[in-house]
């Protein structure tokens, strides 16, 4: 796990270690954090920076979740990860645009949904 926010590293890290995981958590001040992240057979980024994740960083035949959403210099949507460098290495990469963010999108408008449905049986 690379973040360690309190809206997805944290959270994500828990999920995975309930479900028996061996979980590291690294950020940006890991020290040699490609050689700690080369080894992840699962390798999930969600730092807050963009394309900061390159093949240096993924393990061959690694499965890369990208949680990242950033803005690249150009203004256009991208994940921390380099995914042009990082589909050499991985055997499964999520993209940015149309990743884990449609699934985030999905799961906040049934969460509204939700709500709004509680909201107007107590009205």
């Amino acid at each position: 796990m690379i973040g360690r926010s309190l809206v997805v590293g944290k959270p994500l890290a828990m999920l995975l270690l309930k479900e028996n995981a061996t979980v590291t958590i690294c950020h940006s001040r890991t020290e040699d954090l490609p050689r700690v992240t080369v080894e992840a057979d699962v390798l999930i980024a969600a730092i807050g920076r963009a394309r900061m994740i390159t093949d240096g960083y993924i393990k061959e035949g690694a499965t890369v979740i990208d949680v990242g959403i950033n803005l690249d210099d150009t203004g256009n949507l991208c994940g921390d990860v380099d995914t042009e460098k990082g589909k050499e290495k991985a055997a499964f990469i999520t993209p940015v645009p149309g990743g884990v963010g449609s699934v985030t999108t999905a799961v906040l408008a049934r969460h509204v949904l939700k709500a709004c449905k509680i909201a107007v049986q107590r009205n």
